[in-house]
């Protein structure tokens, strides 16, 4: 979405103040060393930009109805490769869903107003998708890379020190212009497929939210316009859905035999 939908979107993250957590960067190391950036790390930095993110937006109260049906649509969740999941709604009237590299998944409360329960569903199946094949974290790490070569940030230093305001402005602007790949796309979309189907939804609910939002797209509404917006970095969001179909009609016609 810049990711999908969808998918949206790479993390939106504004720069303005300074975590209080201890992070993983700092100045003074030569640029070739940013390249030997763990996969814990980007974990560890994936985490703190989640804290951030979630300061910055208005979490849905557990006795949100929205809460409550995104608990209602997880628990129990099959297909997820023992992925450590987490998930918040961010009451927000876009129609956007993201995860990041630490497991964590967020949907906005605009995405569930516009969605079915089973269209929802398959749109975090594709941002476990992105979780499994480790999308989001490559992501993380570019945009660490993309930032360093601009000499905005230092290099990873072994000892974790603090993200100060430009470190983290400079991460975030790289990340949130980063996107994925039509192959990494295509790969979300089916591992929403197979967790449709190991948590019983139909086969053809990935299409669905997918062909919802080419359709709200192609609306007069305003969640018409900002899904279209969203869309104009997305031009194979139709294809997309196409696929799906196809996808879900063979496998219905496998079954019927």
């Amino acid at each position: 979405m810049k990711r999908l939908f969808i998918l949206l979107t790479p993390l939106m993250l504004a720069a303005c103040g300074t975590l209080n957590t201890n992070k993983l960067l700092s100045a003074g190391v030569n640029l070739a060393t940013s390249y030997s950036i763990t996969d814990e790390q980007v974990a560890a930095m994936c985490a703190e930009y989640m804290t951030y993110q979630d300061s910055l937006s208005t979490i849905a109260a557990a006795t949100s109805p929205y809460t409550i049906r995104l608990n209602k649509l997880v628990s129990g969740i099959k297909g997820t490769d023992n992925l450590k999941l987490n998930f918040k709604v961010y009451q927000n009237e876009e129609i956007n869903a993201f995860a990041c590299g630490d497991g964590s998944i967020r949907v906005y409360s605009g995405l569930m107003d516009a969605m079915t329960d089973e269209e929802i569903f398959a749109v975090i199946g594709h941002e476990i998708g992105h979780l499994k094949h480790a999308d989001t974290k490559n992501m993380m790490k570019q945009a660490y890379k993309t930032a360093a070569v601009k000499d905005a940030i230092g290099a990873i230093n072994p000892t974790l020190e603090q993200l100060t305001n430009s470190q983290l402005a400079a991460i975030a602007v790289a990340y949130k212009d980063a996107q994925f790949s039509q192959a990494q796309e295509f790969a979300a979309d089916q591992e929403s497929f197979n967790v449709c189907i190991a948590n019983n939804y139909s086969p053809y609910a990935m299409y669905n939210a997918l062909n919802k939002l080419v359709e709200l797209a192609g609306g007069n509404s305003g969640s018409a316009s900002k899904v279209a917006q969203m869309f104009s970095t997305h031009p194979d969001s139709a294809t997309r859905a196409a696929r799906m179909k196809q996808t879900a009609d063979e496998y219905v016609a496998k079954n019927k035999q």
